[in-house]
């Protein structure tokens, strides 16, 4: 690609329809190399199309190094020059595709290629970056959470007991995701690590640990000696799902294999940057938006919904001990690679568990429509 080269955008419903509306952007975007926006960036534009758009519609990227995939949904865009890229129009008959379209790409100005200079970074420095990363996925800005949050679904009580409902299947499994990560560690210090944030899985806590708890509002009652699925349980009596409805949707039995293929079956770093990086390291994140949506409910006790804060105060030090852990295998190149891929094989999972529940949220009357 030459330096001056644009690259052209047309987002349209249908390409043979006259264009409703045009917008233009003149901002130059600086590259460097290796750029690579994978999953969570080209979702940005594909949350700007409408619901209803149907099979014409499109985002066509004419230019031969990016890779063009149907109906305009990127995989992987991979820029391998320096070079000062230019978006002369974005074309479409709906306002939110060029919405979207031009918010991708003044985007691209904040993302950074990761750092393959290992010289240039500590496993810690490395290890933290990875973690600011992951708060940067669409896994935890998603516009499913951003709703509960906003309490803009049509109804917050039957998103969140749907919600309730389909990722018990999800959280019921934790102690066993923790296990295989733990059988897959060779260092005796990392397996009694790990072994201590499975005991608090169960419902064991120091005592150190609930005087902390406590500053949050988490009484010692609610939680000792209950093993958190059981809290979540808990939380999913109170918002009205009932036990003989818990039975698992295939996108949850997806869900729930694939990770555990990934925590079985990589390499250990994989395995640590899944749970680690890409699922411990935003808990506190994703479960804010739940928070909020309850307390707007207002009628669901501190008691019955103490799973949430809890987790957002426990796992930040979950949190830190598998970070450690993880900036032990980031001393090689090889393990950098994997903590990175295992992190983003997680929060891609979880993405598409947040696209089909948003879906359902969106529409309850038509939530068995979803696939």
């Amino acid at each position: 690609m030459n330096q001056n080269e644009e690259i052209v955008i047309f987002a349209s419903k249908n390409s043979e329809a006259e264009p409703a509306m045009v917008g233009c952007v003149e901002s130059g975007l600086s590259t460097v190399d290796g750029l690579h926006l994978i999953m969570e960036e080209r979702s940005v534009i594909e949350d700007g199309l409408s619901q209803d758009a149907g099979e014409n519609s499109r985002i066509e990227l004419v230019d031969e190094s990016l890779t063009q995939v149907e109906k305009g949904l990127l995989s992987e865009v991979e820029i391998k020059d320096r070079q000062r890229l230019k978006v002369r129009g974005v074309v479409s008959s709906n306002q939110h595709e060029v919405t979207a379209i031009i918010e991708f790409i003044s985007n691209l100005r904040n993302i950074q290629p990761l750092n393959n200079d290992f010289s240039a970074q500590t496993p810690a420095a490395f290890v933290s970056q990875l973690a600011e990363e992951s708060l940067r996925h669409r896994a935890v800005r998603h516009p499913y959470l951003i709703a509960l949050a906003d309490g803009t679904f049509p109804d917050t009580r039957w998103a969140l007991a749907d919600f309730a409902h389909h990722y018990y299947g999800y959280s019921l499994h934790f102690p066993r995701y923790l296990t295989t990560v733990i059988s897959r560690l060779e260092n005796p210090e990392h397996r009694k690590a790990l072994l201590e944030n499975l005991t608090e899985e169960s419902g064991v806590y120091e005592e150190e640990e609930l005087v902390e708890l406590a500053r949050f509002g988490v009484e010692h009652e609610w939680i000792e000696g209950v093993a958190h699925p059981l809290l979540f349980r808990r939380f999913s009596d109170a918002i009205g799902v009932r036990r003989s409805d818990l039975n698992e949707s295939d996108q949850v039995v997806c869900w729930r294999e694939q990770f555990l293929q990934v925590l079985s079956s990589g390499s250990a770093a994989e395995a640590l940057g899944a749970l680690g990086l890409g699922t411990e390291n935003i808990v506190r994140t994703i479960y804010g938006p739940f928070v909020k949506a309850i307390n707007r409910l207002g009628d669901i006790s501190p008691r019955d919904a103490v799973f949430f804060p809890l987790h957002t105060a426990v796992d930040d030090h979950h949190q830190e001990t598998l970070q450690q852990i993880s900036a032990d295998f980031a001393k090689s190149s090889e393990g950098r690679v994997c903590l990175r891929r295992g992190m983003l094989k997680a929060l891609q999972l979880r993405c598409a568990f947040w696209d089909w529940l948003y879906e359902r949220a969106l529409n309850p009357d038509r939530a068995q429509e979803v696939i």
